[in-house]
């Protein structure tokens, strides 16, 4: 098979009229040589031609704009006159293309060629294809107007059913707007009775909490002065003494300082703490926890892991507070565990502009129902414990701008998560926590 017939089959095959258009002009120029070839396509549609192709020999001078609307003027003046005949005009020789009685278009280019059997045959097969090419065009533009409409209808009839059915819910909704009027006016009066209930349980909590913070105030000195008049009496009784006398003793003193533990949780919970602002080194506090708790852990047979990451970003607050709150999430983690103790990972970490510090656990977990109520004062399912530290811990983390958040399992485990935001600088006047 020679170049010419390869370059016929190329054109046959063209998928499309720009393909076939591009196939058609390639094999033009390697026929008679031009100095430059365009291809006008007709559009049945718009009854006027449009560009097909250009092409110019490097060393022609005229601009490929230029051309291109020369040739289409040209083009419309020779096709008004006379779509079938080959010929000269105005120096551009105009060679139509027809298949089947039908115009498809024309090559224009700046001199006659010699008409050989290769040159019919180039015209013919291009305009054969051309035909072929716009017919199935047009016929998939034609496919696709019909399923454009059919979709069109579809969605017309899908919003007349909808219409319908909202109709049908409109007049359900007024049939029964008689009836649920009166079950609306009730149910807003219990809401109103129920709001002004809340109210008045709020403000009685809080003459109580005014109250329970000056008891604990009041009755804080003479349980110290209890406390030290208890512990002259142990170290004064000598050890003739019956070991259960003291055995006796050292319980009232554990109840004593456990009493003093809810009178400090308590004033703590209910009047303003001091408020020191500073960087904060989340790796030394939680270095300084693990030695801190080291022998009560033993004793629980709980081990403590530590997960720092290596640079944090920098966060500002108070370092006593902070360490309060995590000292807090490791002694609960601590009381969750078995009898057979445990381990808990106490984790440091930057995610989002915060320094995250989380504590977790392998013990029993939190049961589901508990969770939204975890934080809430006075919230406690301890033998032990008053139900503040949760509370208090989350005002302290709320105070500086962040926030702690629990995940647990039953039977798996438990991971509290303080998040705290990372700053420029720890300059009080500009980046005050939230009070």
């Amino acid at each position: 098979m020679d170049d010419f017939t390869t370059a016929l089959v190329s054109i046959i095959s063209a998928e499309s009229v720009s393909t076939t258009a591009a196939a058609a002009l390639h094999t033009l120029i390697g026929l008679i040589k031009p100095r430059w070839a365009c291809l006008l396509v007709w559009d049945r549609e718009l009854a006027r031609y449009i560009i097909g192709g250009t092409w110019l020999d490097s060393h022609e001078t005229v601009p490929p704009a230029t051309l291109r609307r020369r040739v289409l003027k040209l083009g419309m003046h020779a096709q008004a006159d006379d779509p079938h005949t080959a010929r000269v005009v105005e120096d551009v020789f105009y060679q139509p293309l027809t298949a089947r009685d039908t115009h498809v278009g024309a090559f224009c280019i700046p001199c006659q060629p010699e008409i050989n059997r290769a040159y019919e045959l180039l015209m013919q097969t291009t305009a054969q294809t051309l035909y072929t090419s716009t017919r199935l065009e047009q016929a998939d533009q034609e496919h696709a107007q019909l399923e454009a409409d059919r979709e069109r209808l579809e969605h017309l009839l899908q919003a007349v059913e909808q219409q319908q059915r909202t109709i049908d819910r409109l007049l359900a909704t007024e049939r029964q707007f008689s009836a649920a009027l009166e079950a609306k006016v009730e149910e807003r009066t219990a809401a109103l009775r129920a709001a002004q209930a809340s109210l008045i349980q709020s403000e009685k909590l809080a003459v109580i909490g005014q109250l329970a913070s000056s008891l604990a105030h009041e009755l804080n000195n003479p349980l110290q002065a209890i406390q030290s008049g208890l512990g002259l009496v142990m170290d004064e009784i000598g050890d003739d003494q019956p070991p259960a006398v003291r055995e006796d003793l050292r319980i009232i003193q554990a109840e004593l300082e456990r009493i003093q533990g809810i009178f400090r949780q308590m004033l703590d919970f209910y009047r303003p703490s001091t408020y020191q602002y500073a960087p904060l080194d989340a790796n030394a506090i939680c270095t300084s926890l693990r030695v801190l708790l080291r022998k009560r852990l033993q004793e629980a047979n709980v081990t403590l892991q530590l997960q720092l990451a290596a640079h944090l970003p920098l966060t500002c607050g108070d370092g006593n507070q902070i360490q309060q709150v995590i000292l807090n999430l490791l002694l609960n983690a601590a009381d969750a565990m078995t009898a057979m103790g445990g381990q808990i990972v106490l984790r440091t970490d930057s995610q989002d502009q915060h320094v995250c510090i989380s504590v977790s656990d392998d013990g029993r977990g939190i049961p589901e129902a508990h969770l939204a109520h975890l934080f809430e004062p006075l919230f406690t399912t301890k033998t032990r414990g008053l139900g503040l530290g949760l509370a208090i811990s989350q005002e302290i983390i709320q105070r500086h701008g962040g926030a702690i958040t629990v995940e647990s399992q039953l039977n798996q485990g438990t991971t509290f998560t303080v998040r705290l935001p990372t700053r420029a600088t720890c300059d009080e006047q500009n980046e005050n926590p939230r009070s």
